[in-house]
């Protein structure tokens, strides 16, 4: 691990990210669960299961705030009236991006017995689509419009749980806490954008009887057509934007990574799916430039956004070494370019190419790295400035020069 890279194992990763399925049916689960509340501690069957983990930690969550299984009272959190549509008011922006893709789910599995839902950040359900049989089973759980879902109301339950746990989740039959909620089979993942904030959760629910492995698989493959289209939506902020791939088939197709840069490579938005294939979490944006990433100069990668070279494929690699396949294009003028056309034609014809890039870098690279990154980066390399340089992407005289000032 290097450090201003702050490579981390990455629990977003698209191909990693399907929580654990279970071959347990309801009335093990059942007793299992009463064991466990009765025992004060996870028994050894619960491990030796497969049970999926996400599950076992939500259930001890549960007990941590006090919830009983079997508990026949529950606490209604719903929003109403006003209440209740101003905070759809407040989601409108979303809702409106989302309901297509919802209209679709839910022709996909009309007539099953289910229903598709979105909530917010909160938890709180702003708009739902389902079948009309299954839709008043929903509403004697509250799962209805208005109502929270967050784990210290509902107990386990797909909503609460994927905004806790950060990522997909399927909860079927007695996984959920509450035993009045075991009729259930759920499968929710948390909408993310591209700054790494979640702004929603998007759920599939319908009857235990009938729950099917590949549920989550449809709202995984709807959440990042979503979250393709929040990117898309704030690709105005980006000098550019960068497509990346573990194949150079994968550019141009569903599996490609999309990540939007400042002028000096400071990443500012980005999808899930290039932060599995970079390797790094949601603390790293805005925080990170791709060149403490991609073992490859700034400048170069500037040039591959421009002109006819704009949206070429190029095989780079990270410096964990990492071989993936990158395509550049630019959304706007950036200041790279301001600083290039400041030097004289004559200038450029006589400096060699590294030169122009380093005397560029030396100028914006170390802008908006912290302190605390760069002294990490130092550290971690034992001192070295000429590895250290190379990983934050500047010239070694530029670092040395960084650190005379900083001690000034």
């Amino acid at each position: 691990m290097m450090i201003g890279v702050i490579f981390r194992p990455s629990h977003i990763e698209f191909e990693h990210s399907i929580t654990v399925l279970h071959s347990m049916n309801n009335t093990d689960l059942k007793q299992l669960r009463r064991s466990w509340l009765m025992q004060g501690s996870i028994p050894e069957s619960a491990r030796l299961a497969n049970l999926s983990k996400p599950v076992l930690n939500s259930w001890q969550r549960c007990l941590q705030f006090g919830l009983e299984a079997n508990q026949k009272s529950l606490p209604e959190n719903i929003l109403t009236g006003s209440n209740l549509s101003a905070r759809v008011e407040q989601r409108q922006e979303l809702i409106r991006l989302v309901q297509p893709n919802m209209t679709y789910l839910h022709s996909l599995i009309a007539g099953s017995g289910g229903m598709v839902l979105l909530a917010d950040q909160h938890g709180v359900i702003v708009h739902a689509i389902g079948d009309s049989e299954f839709v008043p089973k929903a509403d004697r759980v509250l799962l209805t419009k208005g109502a929270s879902w967050l784990e210290q109301h509902r107990g386990t339950n797909a909503i609460g749980t994927a905004i806790v746990e950060g990522g997909p989740v399927v909860v079927n039959g007695a996984e959920h806490f509450f035993e009045t909620n075991s009729f259930l089979s759920c499968a929710a993942a948390p909408i993310y954008q591209p700054d790494g904030k979640v702004v929603g959760v998007l759920d599939i629910s319908s009857d235990a009887r009938v729950f099917h492995p590949h549920t989550l698989g449809l709202v995984k493959t709807t959440v990042h057509s979503i979250e393709r289209q929040l990117f898309s939506q704030s690709q105005n902020r980006y000098a550019m934007v960068i497509s990346v791939a573990p194949s150079p088939e994968g550019i141009s197709s569903v599996i490609n990574g999309l990540i939007g840069i400042s002028e000096d490579g400071l990443i500012l938005g980005i999808d899930r799916f290039a932060m599995g294939y970079l390797g790094i979490g949601d603390i790293d944006i805005s925080s990170l430039k791709i060149q403490q990433i991609v073992d490859h100069s700034l400048g170069r990668m500037m040039d591959y956004g421009k002109g006819k070279t704009a949206g070429n494929i190029h095989q780079l690699n990270t410096y964990t070494g990492r071989p993936l396949f990158f395509s550049f294009q630019y959304t706007k003028l950036s200041q790279f370019d301001a600083a290039t056309s400041t030097m004289s034609d004559t200038a450029i014809a006589k400096a060699e190419p590294d030169s122009i890039v380093e005397s560029i870098e030396e100028n914006v690279t170390l802008r908006g790295v912290s302190k605390k990154v760069i002294d990490k980066t130092i550290a971690q390399n034992k001192g070295n400035i000429s590895k250290a340089a190379r990983i934050l992407g500047v010239s070694r005289t530029t670092l040395y020069r960084y650190l005379k000032s900083s001690t000034d």
